[in-house]
């Protein structure tokens, strides 16, 4: 693990909150890792950022 960055985990899921994709990555604060998650909406209507068992957030697509 690189020293500092923690694990995050962003879910793309459908409007019935059933995750459809995985995508795992490090960053360092929750706010630098729902930047990183919104480029997911591209590909996902719903997104939702986890860190262990904590929601972050929910993002949808504009």
């Amino acid at each position: 693990m690189i020293e500092g960055l923690k694990p995050y985990v962003a879910f793309g899921v459908d409007p019935a909150g059933v995750a459809r994709a995985t995508y795992e990555f490090r960053c360092n604060d929750d706010e630098e890792a729902k930047r990183r998650a919104e480029d997911y909406l591209d590909a996902h209507e719903f997104i939702e950022l986890w860190i262990d068992c904590r929601r972050i957030a929910r993002l949808k697509r504009s």
